[in-house]
């Protein structure tokens, strides 16, 4: 079954279903905000959804992990701690879902990361489609995240009376049959969920001065533009925006040894590219010290080098980083200063 349809009466079982074999995450409140955790029912925010202050790739990627374990005594040895549990994450938006798809490209490149690698082969993913913007600094459609083709198990569509559910992988498909009443959508249903599809169109207007597919070029021509210092001179360099992002990967590994100094872990935790110390190499010697510096290179990171290497931009248009941001440093205002520049 590539498509199905359940009921939305039957989503709350199916959801109970699921924790008796997994540890299930989903969408819940958390003051004025949303975050993924745990919870004993289904519910989700539909419509008034706005992207969860932290993306769901920390289910993948924690903020901290041990490596491993290390013993000096009696003689030095190492064993490796993976920890990969079972786990859905259910009701990640298509921007996430993105986020995760181009996560995986860069663990899953030349070198494989194991501990992502075996957290990914344990999660299940099961998105909910956005048919309207979250909200008015979201900008998923112009970077070309929101109509995902891959990254998740299932995806849910809201088409009034239940969800046409899209069938992404065969665990997706076995988990159907295994814990829900989904059945094979009516054509009227399926007619439903394109109808949907399409109209949801209009409600996304596309927000660059240039087409997508010129930003590794734009970025590559102007990289002495005004623009870097302006927001340079504002930044704070909190690394607020690199702790949201669904797309930066950056870790920093320290040893945490016990007061004996015989026994200890590896352990690595997410570092940013905006924090000052982040590009500091032995002796002390930094090669980005401007802030100015720091921020070209990580829109460079989003919208020139990734980019150019998948082919896919590496913003999601979340507006995470916006929202974060304590001087409002908006990636579409900074794209569009850059298109805005005539070149003879």
């Amino acid at each position: 079954m590539k498509e199905g349809f359940l009921h939305k009466k039957d989503i709350g079982p199916f959801y109970k279903d699921l924790k008796k074999d997994y540890k299930v995450y989903r969408v819940k409140k958390k003051g004025p905000h949303y975050v993924f955790g745990e919870a004993p029912d289904f519910w989700d925010p539909g419509e008034d959804y706005i992207p969860t202050i932290l993306p769901p790739k920390k289910y993948l990627q924690p903020q901290e992990e041990t490596l491993f374990c290390m013993a000096l005594a009696p003689r030095p040895s190492l064993k490796p701690k993976i920890e990969a549990p079972p786990q859905v994450i259910f009701g990640v938006r298509p921007c996430d879902i993105s986020g995760i798809s181009l996560t995986d490209k860069v663990f899953f490149d030349t070198n494989v990361d194991p501990y992502y690698k075996a957290r990914r082969e344990n999660t299940t993913i099961i998105g909910i489609d956005c048919l309207r913007p979250c909200d008015k600094d979201c900008f998923c459609s112009t970077v070309g995240s929101l109509d995902v083709k891959e990254g998740f198990d299932l995806l849910l569509t809201d088409i009034g009376e239940g969800y046409f559910i899209t069938v992404g992988t065969p665990r997706g498909e076995k988990l159907l049959q295994d814990f829900s009443k989904a059945r094979k959508p009516s054509e009227k249903e399926k007619e439903s969920f394109l109808a949907r599809r399409e109209g949801r169109k209009k409600e996304y207007p596309y927000k660059f001065k240039t087409e997508l597919s010129n930003l590794p070029l734009l970025f590559t021509s102007n990289w002495e533009h005004p623009v870097w210092k302006e927001i340079g001179d504002i930044c704070l360099a909190c690394g607020r925006c690199n702790l949201v992002c669904p797309t930066c990967y950056c870790f920093d590994t320290f040893d945490a040894m016990d007061v004996s100094l015989r026994e200890g872990e590896r352990r690595r935790q997410w570092d940013g590219c905006l924090l000052a110390e982040f590009a500091m190499i032995a002796g002390g010697v930094n090669f980005r010290t401007q802030r100015s510096q720091r921020l070209r290179h990580r829109f460079n990171r989003k919208f020139n080098y990734q980019m150019a290497k998948h082919g896919q931009s590496h913003c999601v248009g979340c507006g995470r980083c916006y929202r974060a941001c304590l001087v409002h440093i908006h990636p579409v205002e900074v794209v569009n200063r850059l298109a805005e520049v005539k070149h003879d």
